[in-house]
């Protein structure tokens, strides 16, 4: 499919060497925004990742913290990141000499060795682990490869639109079809929880973490079941679609005009900003019941994270393209370039922080606090980045999965 001439590489566009640091760039920005959510997983109760008012009001300053995130991070890096995982589809199979037979064969291996990291990393350390349903996706969009830009957006919008469907027939029935004591059973465990529900959770992830490793572990498999089925199947795979088409128009890589950047930056602000906010606002207005908020209240932020995320991978190009904050970039770049090491590294780290295994600090921290645990984790990884790949051209995680993958 042929680019709008508007949109054409101009003078100021990257070279291929650029085009590669610009993704390696997005890449370190999503990996590291994703931990500006990841960080309330680790550090507090799980039920208030989805309600902030699982303990009733927060402190202003921690209310004001949330919403602030809410805005620019929740599912916006992790969608920027998928983005990024499905543009990296396209650049693997032109970059291919292999038949197509034979290059199948070769993702299927990497897609079956990366869902063993992630089942390894989210049963051992952390149940929110995204590889193992990058990895069905992956997959998956193996297969759309070769469509237009324009058939995978319009598959990505089915797939996004199809979990909005399912998310309002979940609310159907949990406004009118399942018993109240079900609700309330559901409510009191995972929305806003009880005394006891509060403590049996510090106490396994802080006094016995390690004992109780295989009650974690079944917990964790039956967490990303639900997530997959529910959620990450329909949205992880429209944003890998998405990221193809992308791929293909030249957005991604930077070939687009600044002038082009710059209305995708303003235009997904625009957009995203109010309709997340207005999410906000119908969960307040409901008073965060369980009922309506758990996932009718999740769909406003659901479409608009695609115009934010679209927004800051503008802005992210405009810096490089216009070579602003270069020593901000080369280290940005560093660290996409070990975004897998990146990614399984802050696990480890938060894992020792918050964990019984090593300072067990869960559920110390309010919201505002968390902000500089993710500072510190920030700093470490973007030092070790720089250092590495002084002395490396992947990342520890990169060339075992390589190895691994290569048979």
């Amino acid at each position: 499919m042929s680019q709008p001439q508007s949109h054409h590489a101009t003078p100021e566009a990257p070279g291929k060497g650029q085009r590669m640091a610009v993704l390696d760039v997005l890449r370190g920005v999503a990996v590291l925004g994703i931990l500006l959510m990841n960080i309330q997983s680790f550090g507090r109760l799980s039920s208030e990742y989805l309600n902030p008012k699982a303990l009733g009001d927060p402190p202003t300053l921690d209310w004001i913290v949330w919403v602030v995130n809410h805005v620019v991070a929740d599912e916006k890096f992790i969608t920027m990141l998928t983005i990024l995982f499905g543009a990296g589809i396209v650049i693997m199979a032109n970059a291919s000499k292999e038949s197509a037979a034979a290059f199948e064969q070769r993702y299927r291996r990497r897609m079956a060795w990366l869902f063993v990291f992630g089942l390894a990393h989210g049963l051992l350390l952390w149940p929110g682990d995204i590889l193992a349903a990058y990895a069905i996706c992956g997959a998956i969009a193996l297969q759309f490869r070769q469509r237009s830009p324009v058939e995978l957006v319009w598959f990505s919008l089915l797939l996004f639109a199809t979990a909005t469907v399912l998310w309002m027939l979940f609310s159907v029935g949990l406004v009118f079809l399942l018993p109240m004591d079900w609700v309330g059973y559901l409510a009191t465990h995972y929305w806003t929880p009880t005394a006891d529900v509060v403590y049996a959770e510090v106490d396994r992830l802080t006094f016995n973490w390690v004992s109780t490793v295989g009650e974690r572990a079944v917990d964790a498999l039956s967490a990303q079941a639900w997530m997959l089925a529910s959620d990450r199947i329909w949205r992880m795979l429209a944003m890998m679609l998405l990221g193809m088409a992308l791929m293909k128009v030249g957005f991604l890589p930077g070939q687009w005009s600044l002038a082009s950047y710059k209305r995708v930056a303003i235009g997904g602000l625009i957009v995203g900003v109010p309709v997340v906010l207005a999410g906000v606002w119908f969960n307040e207005a409901v008073n965060w019941d369980f009922r309506y908020s758990m996932f009718l209240g999740r769909i406003a932020n659901h479409w608009a994270s695609i115009a934010i995320a679209l927004a800051w991978i503008a802005i992210v190009i405009l810096v490089v393209r216009q070579s602003l904050f270069r020593t901000a970039t080369g280290a940005l770049e560093a660290v996409g370039r070990l975004a897998m090491t990146n990614y399984l590294g802050q696990s480890i780290l938060c894992v020792g922080i918050f964990y019984g295994i090593g300072l067990g600090l869960f559920s110390r921290f309010g919201y505002l606090e968390l902000l500089g645990v993710v500072a510190v984790v920030w700093a470490i990884q973007i030092a070790f980045s720089i250092i590495w790949r002084q002395y490396h051209a992947m990342g520890p995680f990169e060339s075992l999965w390589r190895r691994l993958a290569a048979g």
